[in-house]
C-alpha cells in the first residue's frame, strides 16, 4: 500500500502545480514548480522558457541591484552594520537568490562564490568586525564554507572544511548518540574553540549545510543519529530555533523558520524521510478550501519569501507559500515512492 499512498502523493502533488500555473503566476514560482515541482527535464521547452522569463521578475532584479561590485552584499553573516541594505548579508543575498530559482550558473551566483573564494584564499578580508575569543576563527571559516557549498558543493576549496566537520561529527556521537563532552573534546583537539552552548554546536545551520553538502559523505548510522537528535531538540536548527517534532506556532515567522529547518533536512539528508512523517502529514492538513495553502502576511526574513514581485493579490501570497509546500511534499515523496519500488521489487524477486 505504500507505494500507491506516495504515487497518489505525486499525483496531488502535480495537480495542484498544474492548478497554479493555469492561473498565470508570476515568473519565479511558474519557474520553480516546474523545476522542483513538477521535475521538468532540463531540456524541457517549458522549463527553458520559464528559465528565460526569471530575467523580467523585479524580486530578482532586487537581488543584482543590492550585490556589490565585489561580488557581496556588504557585510557576510553579521546584521549590527550602520548601512541600511535591501539585502543586509552575503549570506541572504546567496540564500534569496537560491530560493527565487537561481543556481550556480547565473551571474549573481557566480560572482558571489567568487568573491568567497577570494576571502577563504586570503585575496579579500572577511568583512565583519572580528570577535575577539577563541571560536571566531572557526566561525568565520564555517560560514563562508557553508555558504560556498550552497552554490559550489563540488568546489576542492570545501574538502578541508569538510572532513574537519566530518571528524568532529564522528567523534561526537562515537558513542550512537549525541554526547556533549565528545564535542567539546573534539573541538579542544581540532580547532581549539571553546564549543559549549554555542554556535559552533553541531546543530547549527552551516554545520548542517556543510556535512550535507556531499551525497555520502556521512554514514547511515551517524546519519540517523543526528537526524534523531536534531528531530528531538527543543531548540530545532541553530539560528532557526524552532522545534522539529511538532507543528509550529499559527505566526507567519514561525511558519517560515520551521519550513526552512525542513527544507534544509531536505536537500542535506537522504534519511530525513525516516523522521518527517509527522510534519508532513500536518502539512497536508492545512490545505486551505482550494487546496494550497496560506501561512499569512509576509515574515520579517526575508530570504525565502516573497517570490512573487508583490502580495498586493491574495492569490500571489498563496501561490508563493503554496510554492513552498509542494517542493518539501514533492522532496519527501520522491524518496519515499522510490523506497518502496525497491522493496516490493527484491520481494518480488524473492519470490
Amino acid at each position: 500500500m505504500g507505494v500507491y499512498r506516495e504515487l497518489i502523493m505525486i499525483a496531488a502533488i502535480e495537480e495542484r502545480a498544474h492548478r497554479i500555473l493555469v492561473q498565470s503566476p508570476g515568473a519565479v514560482v511558474n519557474y520553480r514548480l516546474r523545476r522542483d515541482v513538477l521535475r521538468q527535464a532540463p531540456d524541457a521547452h517549458e522549463l527553458h522558457d520559464a528559465r528565460k522569463k526569471l530575467q523580467t521578475s523585479a524580486t530578482i532584479q532586487a537581488v543584482r541591484a543590492a550585490q556589490w561590485a565585489d561580488g557581496s552584499w556588504g557585510a557576510f553573516h553579521s546584521k549590527a552594520t550602520k548601512r541600511k541594505q535591501p539585502i543586509p548579508t552575503t549570506e541572504i543575498g546567496v540564500e534569496r537568490a537560491l530560493a527565487l530559482g537561481l543556481d550556480a550558473s547565473h551571474g549573481v551566483l557566480e560572482q558571489a562564490a567568487a568573491y568567497i573564494v577570494d576571502v577563504m584564499e586570503g585575496r579579500r578580508s572577511f568583512p565583519d568586525h572580528q570577535e575577539r575569543n577563541d571560536r571566531w576563527q572557526t566561525g568565520m571559516r564555517l560560514f563562508l564554507a557553508a555558504t560556498l557549498a550552497r552554490m559550489q558543493p563540488a568546489n576542492p576549496l570545501l574538502a578541508t572544511d569538510r572532513a574537519l566537520w566530518h571528524t568532529i561529527a564522528q567523534r561526537t556521537f562515537q558513542s550512537g548518540t549525541y554526547r556533549a563532552e565528545d564535542e567539546i573534546a573534539a573541538h579542544r583537539e581540532l580547532t581549539g574553540a571553546t564549543v559549549k552552548e554555542s554556535y559552533l554546536v553541531l546543530n547549527g545551520r552551516y554545520q548542517l549545510t556543510l556535512l550535507g553538502s556531499q551525497p555520502g559523505l556521512l554514514s547511515t548510522k551517524l546519519e540517523n543519529a543526528l537526524l534523531q537528535w536534531l528531530w528531538a531538540r527543543p531548540a530545532g536548527i541553530g539560528y532557526l530555533g524552532i522545534p522539529l517534532s511538532e507543528p509550529p506556532p499559527d505566526q507567519p515567522g514561525e511558519v517560515d523558520r520551521w519550513l526552512a529547518s525542513l527544507e534544509l533536512l531536505a536537500r542535506s539528508f537522504p534519511g530525513w524521510v525516516q523522521v518527517a512523517q509527522p510534519a508532513i502529514d500536518w502539512l497536508w492538513a492545512q490545505q486551505n478550501a482550494a487546496r494550497l495553502w496560506d501561512f499569512g502576511p509576509r515574515p520579517a526574513s526575508i530570504a525565502n519569501l516573497p517570490l512573487s514581485d508583490s502580495w498586493r493579490r491574495k492569490d500571489q501570497r498563496v501561490f508563493d507559500w503554496s510554492t513552498r509546500v509542494l517542493t518539501l511534499l514533492r522532496s519527501y515523496s520522491d524518496p519515499v515512492a522510490s523506497a518502496v519500488q525497491s522493496v516490493c521489487k527484491e520481494t518480488l524477486n524473492e519470490h
